[in-house]
């Protein structure tokens, strides 16, 4: 009786080489590839262990990128475990592995030639010696022999190797950012009213929003809003942008005041929290949606910062989507490739608040349970770049911490990143920023974050501790 053949296909970069691949390499690479065998229900691979097997979808890597049928092989499954036997005592031992010419790709594709008589992409097979002389195959070299040797970890070895630098303890030690500065005095309360037009589709508007921001400047109460005010976050209706303005204000303050409130607009059916990152306002200037923007990045800031309060499920439609969140973070920062449209290549001047208030949302995105790695990746590519390059913009105090900071979240989270981070001689960047961070000239903190400062040498040091003790290496 024949059994179906599948190629389980991983990206390792996780996306990053698709990112940074034409920059580095002058050459667009979609990943760098790790493959595995499926047959019989067990996934078959190759590492610096030896060969290992594993039910499909068990390694640390979990679900593969692609599945590939390979066809159908004749060779039962007594046979195949008794060649499998034989491989692991001459070609494909523990120690013959070497990760540019004889790795888990090389032993995907002998298996599958044994199987079916069907071999893998070639492009899988060619990648090793294309990455062998480059700048990035250099950088990432420990993160793949990291995970060619992890591959086969248990789940609770991995949870018992947990230490300082572990996710679960780097919650519990830093906060997330939280805006709740009072509302913009300039607006007026009983000029709300004229912000909307007065007719019967604009009135409920302009209603609600002078209900909620009266209990919010003139009531030690909670604030007060009901479920159909929640139509105020539609900023796709909104006719001006200080309507816009107004609205984000309100609710960037209600929420963090009123716990239950922020919890009513994640359940609500018409996910308005979930649907503002992607919201157009009404405007076509730059300057003007970039100050929009802010006043986004300020709620969404609160919204993920109080969200880590909820225990959600991985599958849970409840959980806020970081893709456009991240796109708003690196907007605020001066991504080349997250503009606003039809914006100049510089994206617009961005001011000390813009870099301050992106870099905020960066720092909470990181602490979210569920970002995901495509989205972090890429965030942290930028972040580590902007270190690297000491830009000017983020040598000040409160800008430089939550740079440290931010990137520290990520590398501890993502073994890529903190490779990333030791190519670019990270040890140097941080003692250049304990120089600059430390300068008595320097101010000290600015108005708007409640987020108490962690003394910037005790940031350095722990990210320089992840990335170069013996600890920090084992646990990326």
């Amino acid at each position: 009786m024949s059994a179906e053949v599948l190629l389980y296909i991983y990206d390792l970069s996780a996306g990053l080489a698709r990112s940074l691949s034409s920059v580095i390499l002058g050459k667009h690479i979609e990943g760098i590839w790790h493959t595995s065998v499926v047959v019989y229900g067990k996934e078959i691979f190759y590492g610096s262990h030896g060969i290992s097997y594993c039910e499909p979808g068990g390694t640390s890597l979990r679900q593969p990128l692609q599945k590939m049928s390979m066809g159908f092989t004749n060779v039962n499954e007594d046979e195949l475990f008794s060649y499998l036997e034989q491989l692991s005592q001459s070609s494909f031992k523990g120690g013959e592995y070497r990760l540019f010419d004889h790795n888990c790709n090389t032993f995907s594709n002998h298996m599958t030639m044994y199987l079916t008589g069907r071999g893998i992409p070639n492009q899988i097979l060619q990648l090793p010696a294309e990455m062998e002389s480059t700048s990035l195959g250099s950088a990432l070299k420990p993160a793949l022999n990291a995970l060619a040797v992890g591959l086969n970890r248990s789940p609770d070895k991995d949870h018992a190797g947990r230490n300082k630098h572990s996710f679960e303890i780097i919650r519990k030690q830093f906060h997330p950012i939280i805006f709740d500065e009072p509302l913009s005095s300039s607006f007026v309360p009983h000029q709300l009213n004229l912000l909307w037009p007065a007719d019967g589709n604009h009135l409920d508007l302009a209603s609600y929003a002078t209900i909620l921001f009266e209990s919010l400047t003139t009531s030690a109460e909670l604030p007060v809003c009901e479920p159909e005010m929640f139509r105020l976050l539609d900023l796709n209706v909104m006719e001006t942008t200080d309507q816009c303005r107004l609205v984000l204000d309100l609710f960037r303050l209600a929420i963090w005041r009123n716990p239950d409130l922020f919890g009513s607009l994640l359940t609500d059916p018409n996910r308005p929290l979930h649907r503002l990152a992607m919201a157009v306002p009404p405007s076509n200037e730059p300057a003007v949606l970039l100050e929009l923007e802010v006043c986004k990045a300020k709620l969404l800031c609160n919204a993920i910062g109080l969200s880590n309060q909820w225990i959600l499920d991985e599958d849970s439609e409840l959980i806020l989507d970081t893709k456009p969140m991240v796109h708003i973070s690196l907007l605020l920062l001066g991504h080349d490739e997250h503009r606003l449209p039809n914006a100049p290549m510089n994206n617009g001047q961005r001011t000390p608040t813009m870099l301050q208030i992106g870099l905020s949302l960066a720092h909470n995105i990181a602490l979210f349970p569920h970002l995901s790695s495509e989205d972090a990746l890429e965030m942290g590519t930028y972040l580590i770049f902007l270190a690297a390059t000491r830009d000017e913009a983020y040598r000040q105090p409160i800008e430089a911490l939550y740079l440290i900071r931010t990137i520290y979240f990520l590398v501890t989270r993502y073994p890529v990143l903190a490779d990333l981070a030791r190519a670019h001689d990270f040890h140097d960047v941080l003692t250049a920023a304990l120089e600059d961070i430390t300068d008595p000239q320097s101010v000290p903190s600015r108005t708007g974050l409640s987020d108490e400062v962690t003394p910037h040498h005790l940031m350095i040091t722990l990210l320089n501790d992840f990335l170069y003790s013996s600890g920090g290496k084992q646990s990326a």
